[in-house]
């Protein structure tokens, strides 16, 4: 029998962003162990065919050229937005074990460790008991992004699309890619393994077989053929898709599940990756308004920056490019960031902290795994962030 006691929200207050500076925790370096593809018609593949590779297109780039085409993603309902068994599944295809980890998509881990830094936006998410002594977090949308999803504007709905778009015109082939390599910065090494980085190769999760058959595309480890370079090989765009010039159809992703630990946290993380840069690893795509005044520059740097770091951050991407553009959507300059190298860029103005969204986000999830086993009756919980209250609420949701 349930008592009442147990069904009662627990509450957790939200502390100012200072409270949670500090040294760094220990964070494990990200690692691969297994992955997926979906096509446009969300067909689910365990494999990299939607796995694209990086090309800088050539300037100015047209962003809203194809929009009367795109294919806007599916939403899956029930306030859900991205269901984790696909990420479950590709787990079990790897035999990959569950026992005493947290999973979850990166979009869930984003917008816990944001908060002290963005304490107006309100989220949520559903926190699942799982065998094995896992734990689940469901990603879902709070009734105000449904609100404010359903009632964008024709602006709004073309600038979603434009991330899109320059994801395909940066992964595609022909007249709208430049098909050279961008003279910025030598990106640093993936900590992530990748497909196309043979130099990453002993720590993907493959067997014996699927090993020699990476070796036989992309080459040798680098070194192993004399000359010191690695042996890679480009993955073509397609003629539609998301690495294309066909239309655009938000629907088509490659994911990759990541085995992370924030000291003793074992985490294993899904994130959607825009393409690679073969010898370099993956890179994330991003689009800005070109940057007039100092305070757009400021604004860029406090919170822009600080999403673009942790999100590739916690992925492990070594490389972000940003394509700076015009109000009508025409892109006018590529600029390469190292990931981590952004907390230095705005270290001296002190803008924001990276140990605050590593050292808040271990205190939640410690949090929360405290609270949930501490109610064994309770299978299913809603996890809430109120930013009128600025508290987090751990509402049990039903009973086994």
């Amino acid at each position: 029998r349930i008592s009442r006691a147990s069904m009662e929200p627990r509450r957790l207050p939200v502390q100012d962003a200072a409270a949670y500076a500090g040294s760094f925790p220990k964070f494990t370096q990200p690692k691969e162990v297994a992955c997926f593809s979906r096509s446009a018609d969300r067909q689910v593949h365990f494999d990299r065919s939607a796995l694209r590779s990086y090309r800088p297109p050539s300037l100015p780039a047209q962003l809203d050229v194809g929009y009367e085409s795109y294919v806007p993603k599916e939403s899956s309902g029930d306030g859900e937005v991205a269901p984790l068994q696909d990420v479950l599944d590709s787990l079990s295809n790897r035999q990959v074990p569950l026992s005493m980890r947290i999973v979850s998509f990166r979009n869930n881990f984003n917008k816990l460790m944001l908060t002290p830094y963005s304490q107006r936006d309100d989220w949520e998410m559903d926190v699942e008991k799982a065998s094995g002594g896992s734990i689940l977090l469901h990603v879902r949308d709070t009734a105000r992004k449904v609100a404010e999803e359903a009632n964008r504007n024709d602006m709004q709905q073309r600038m979603c699309y434009w991330g899109y778009r320059f994801e395909q015109l940066c992964t595609g082939s022909g007249e709208e890619s430049s098909g050279v390599e961008d003279g910025g910065p030598e990106a640093q090494s993936a900590d992530v393994a990748s497909p196309s980085d043979p130099k990453s190769f002993g720590r993907l999760c493959y067997s014996a077989g699927e090993m020699s058959e990476l070796q036989r595309k992309y080459g040798a480890p680098s070194g192993s053929s004399g000359d010191g370079e690695a042996h890679t090989a480009t993955i073509s765009g397609g003629s539609g898709g998301r690495g294309g010039s066909g239309a655009v159809n938000a629907n088509e992703e490659f994911v990759s599940v990541m085995s992370i630990g924030i000291d003793e946290l074992k985490i294993l993380m899904a994130a959607e990756i825009d393409c690679t840069q073969p010898g370099s690893g993956y890179v994330e795509l991003k689009t800005n308004k070109l940057l007039q005044t100092e305070r757009d520059r400021t604004s860029f740097e406090k919170h822009k920056l600080l999403k673009f770091w942790l999100q590739s951050f916690l992925a492990g991407v070594p490389k972000i490019v940003v394509g700076f553009r015009d109000a009508q959507g025409a892109v006018h300059e590529l600029t390469p960031l190292e990931t981590l190298k952004i907390p230095r860029m705005v270290r001296e103005k002190r803008l924001w902290d990276p140990s605050v969204c590593l050292n808040f986000g271990k205190t939640v999830l410690q949090w929360i795994i405290q609270q949930i086993s501490s109610i064994l009756s309770v299978r299913r919980f809603r996890l809430r962030y109120d930013p009128g209250r600025r508290e987090i609420t751990l509402s049990p949701m039903n009973s086994n």
